[in-house]
């Protein structure tokens, strides 16, 4: 059984570490899992749920990055490319291919803007024309010609891109398409990552905050027990993102390494659009050339994202003026595209963790990563700067190999091709699907075809260790949800670090992203996660007062069966020269 009283007896009773992992994000699960698989003793630290920050809030695409390609940051994208076709190989189960398109809109140009901010003279962003285009995308396909996955860019017509996007204003004068792919659940991808360095030997505390060093010794408080131990190690990790600074001021270890943005995304229930990306992205700019993208997402779409600076990264939400702002970035694509407020059924926000640079814009601040060191007395400090979803396995490589050096280790093992979780044995083809299928269907007849798919998509060949669990118990679908059962709940509930209604519904599993929450399904899961811990009364209560609040100040979604007033459909509120929103610029980036 994996949960956090458990682990945090582990730590109580053995608590000294090779190295203490501060922070639960994708970059801090990384740099955990490759140390556990080096046999080095390692401990995670996070301070709320794993991957409930930043982490949970991506635009959901494993990418190479085409844009930063203007920045100069070659190697970035080099790198990114690499680890995305390594999550299709070894993530499959998550990860899969998305074929995108660029409107384009001229020819010629940001030909001469695109050299003049490669070269540093200029930071304005402006829109790109095909030959621009042509040439950054020749650069990705050159970039994996030796790792080819997938197909090159193509270039199209007028003709054929009117004829492919009727909803395409006349301004379009063109298009490329080019493959990249995108995540359907980063939460549980990392929850994979964790669980594999659990089971090479680290232990991995969630809801539990670091509150100082002192002579080698962390002091770590749990949330739960609501005790504090004393933990000694000569290597700190602080892969706290957004919160680096803060964290090594907590270590007394002064640092002003960080700078965030903050990136908001919403996801609407449009059948019109869903149907005219018909399994597509578009990957475009808006009238001043910033880049936006959307991509069909569980049935629904995803739209996305701002780039905002901000000073306070615990609080950010995706705000009312942001919204318009996304919505209205596709009048410019789509114009003839229509978007009420009641179709927006979930949004989320996130802060990019980027390096403390000058810069006019946010756009121009690096997007690569770095490692920063310090020490305090003997006791050796690690700071993760920047890292994108994509490029995780390899920035936890890198910090891995400089602990390595220092502990007087070697490296045991190699993750470039190590399967996660439930990629091991995954089945790649449509034959060795409908196989593997059924296969599962004769060994476990209790449940339907349509159950075992379910299960199959949700969690690839881990599945089996669900169904393996669920062997000779009484199950039964939810009576709210009825493609997911008592059983498979409790299964996560009893293995996966669960505290909270919100860890099940935000990052077990992806019913509220889903747009799939209604206040029935709220108040059974809910149930069901207090009945699993014995709740009191008051403590049922005030998890689901907690998990409301969250979900209404930081979704948008709202449970309470309250009148709602009818709102308008949106319509255009920023001109191409309105870029400026309290005090604060707009720029569409990933």
């Amino acid at each position: 059984m994996n949960n956090n009283s458990t682990a945090f007896r582990r730590v109580k009773e053995s608590n000294e570490f090779d190295a203490v992992v501060i922070g639960g994000g994708i970059n801090g699960i990384s740099v955990f899992r490759e140390l556990a698989l080096q046999g080095v003793k390692v401990l995670l630290v996070e301070k709320d749920d794993f991957c409930s920050k930043a982490s949970a809030a991506p635009s959901r695409m494993i990418h190479g990055g085409l844009r930063y390609l203007e920045n100069g940051e070659f190697q970035l994208v080099k790198e990114a490319l690499y680890e995305r076709n390594r999550l299709l190989d070894n993530a499959p189960h998550f990860v899969a291919p998305l074929e995108t398109t660029i409107p384009i809109f001229s020819t010629w140009s940001g030909m001469f803007d695109g050299l003049f901010k490669f070269l540093g003279l200029k930071d304005k962003p402006s829109q790109r024309g095909s030959v621009v285009i042509k040439i950054g995308l020749s650069l990705y396909d050159w970039f994996t010609k030796r790792d080819q996955l997938m197909p090159n860019h193509q270039m199209h017509s007028s003709r054929s891109t009117q004829k492919r996007w009727p909803m395409m204003g006349g301004k379009v004068k063109s298009s490329a398409t080019y493959f990249d792919a995108w995540i359907s659940s980063p939460e549980r991808l990392a929850l994979e990552l964790i669980q594999e360095g659990v089971e090479a030997g680290g232990v991995a505390l969630n809801y539990s905050m670091v509150s100082g060093l002192e002579q080698g010794q962390l002091t770590i408080s749990n949330h739960d027990a609501e005790e504090s131990i004393q933990v000694k190690t000569h290597h700190v990790v602080n892969a706290t993102g957004a919160w680096v600074d803060t964290t090594n001021g907590l270590l007394t270890a002064s640092s002003q390494y960080m700078q965030g943005t903050k990136g908001s995304h919403i996801i609407v229930d449009n059948s019109e659009l869903l149907a005219e990306l018909d399994g597509n992205m578009l990957f475009y700019e808006n009238s001043e050339g910033r880049v936006c993208i959307l991509f069909p997402y569980f049935g629904k779409v995803l739209i996305g994202s701002t780039d905002i600076p901000v000073s306070d990264p615990e609080s950010v939400r995706c705000t009312d003026e942001e919204i318009d702002y996304i919505i209205e970035s596709l009048r410019g694509v789509l114009p003839k595209l229509v978007i009420s407020r009641e179709q927006i059924v979930y949004q989320f926000c996130g802060v990019r963790p980027l390096p403390s640079v000058n810069t006019s814009t946010t756009g121009q601040i690096p997007r690569s990563h770095s490692l920063k060191q310090d020490k305090i007395g003997d006791t050796h400090i690690y700071s993760l700067i920047g890292g994108k979803w994509t490029t995780f396995r390899a920035f936890g490589e890198e910090v891995a190999d400089e602990l390595l050096a220092s502990l007087g280790k070697t490296r045991v093992c190699d993750t470039k091709q190590r399967a996660i979780g439930g990629g091991n044995g995954y089945p790649v083809t449509d034959s060795l699907k409908a196989t593997y299928l059924a296969s599962l269907s004769e060994r476990h007849p209790q449940y339907s075809q349509r159950q075992m798919e379910t299960w199959f998509q949700r969690y690839g060949t881990a599945c089996e260790s669900l169904l393996g669990a669920l062997q000779g118990t009484q199950d039964k679908a939810l009576s709210s949800l009825d493609d997911y059962t008592q059983g498979e709940l409790k299964f996560i509930l009893e293995r996966e670090y669960v505290s909270t209604t919100l860890d099940v519904l935000l990052r077990r599993t992806s019913i509220a992203i889903e747009g799939k929450l209604t206040e029935e399904s709220f108040e059974e899961i809910s149930s069901l996660v207090a009945d699993h811990f014995s709740w009191s009364q008051s403590e049922r209560d005030k998890d689901r007062a907690q998990s409301k609040q969250v979900l209404l100040d930081f979704h948008g979604v709202e449970l309470d069966a309250l009148p709602k007033v009818s709102k308008p459909k949106l319509q255009p509120t920023v001109t191409e020269n309105e870029q400026l929103l309290d005090g604060e610029e707009y720029v569409f980036n990933q």
